[in-house]
C-alpha cells in the first residue's frame, strides 16, 4: 500500500530536471507580452527564479539575488517566472519593487513552466550556464542563500580553462 502512495513522487522526480541536464524546453509570455523560449537562455549565464508576489520567502530570495547582481554586475541574465494567476497583484508588486530593466518576467499562470522545471516549492532558483545547462538548484530560501548564489555565479562566470 505504501509503495502505491509513493509512486506519484517517484514519477514526478523521474521527470524533474537535474544538475548537469539542459534546461527543459518551454515557451511562455512575458509580463510585457513578448514571447520567451528556452532558446533565449543560450549564450549567457542565467538565473531562473520561480516566484510569486504573495510568497514572503520568494520576496526575500529575489532581494538576495538582486543584491548579488548588483555586486557582480550585469554579467548574468535574470528571468523571474511568476507562478501566479493574478497579473494585477504582480504588477503592483513590481511597481513597488522595480526590477533591473533587462530582467525577463515570464508569466506562468497555469503552472506549465513550473511543471517543466519540476518546481515543487517556492522559491526555487535554477542557475544555468551559457549553454543552458543546469549547474545549481536552490530550493526554498534560508540563511546563506546570498553567499551560495554569489559563490555559484562567480564560479560559473569565471573564464573556462
Amino acid at each position: 500500500m505504501i509503495s502505491l502512495l509513493l509512486l506519484p513522487l517517484l514519477v514526478a522526480n523521474a521527470t524533474r530536471p537535474q544538475v548537469g541536464e539542459p534546461a527543459p524546453a518551454f515557451a511562455a509570455q512575458t509580463l510585457a507580452g513578448a514571447d520567451v523560449r528556452d532558446e533565449n537562455l543560450q549564450g549567457h549565464v542565467t538565473v531562473v527564479d520561480f516566484f510569486a508576489s504573495w510568497c514572503e520567502p520568494c520576496k526575500e530570495g529575489l532581494s538576495e539575488i538582486l543584491a548579488v547582481r548588483q555586486q557582480l554586475g550585469r554579467r548574468f541574465e535574470l528571468m523571474i517566472v511568476a507562478v501566479e494567476g493574478d497579473a494585477p497583484a504582480l504588477k503592483e508588486f513590481l511597481a513597488e519593487h522595480p526590477l533591473p530593466e533587462d530582467t525577463t518576467v515570464a508569466l506562468d499562470r497555469d503552472g506549465t513552466l513550473a511543471r517543466a522545471f519540476g518546481e515543487d516549492r517556492l522559491p526555487t532558483t535554477f542557475f544555468l550556464d551559457d549553454r543552458a545547462i543546469i549547474r545549481r538548484i536552490n530550493r526554498g530560501h534560508g540563511s546563506g542563500y546570498r553567499a551560495r548564489a554569489t559563490r555559484w555565479l562567480t564560479e560559473m562566470l569565471a573564464p573556462r580553462r
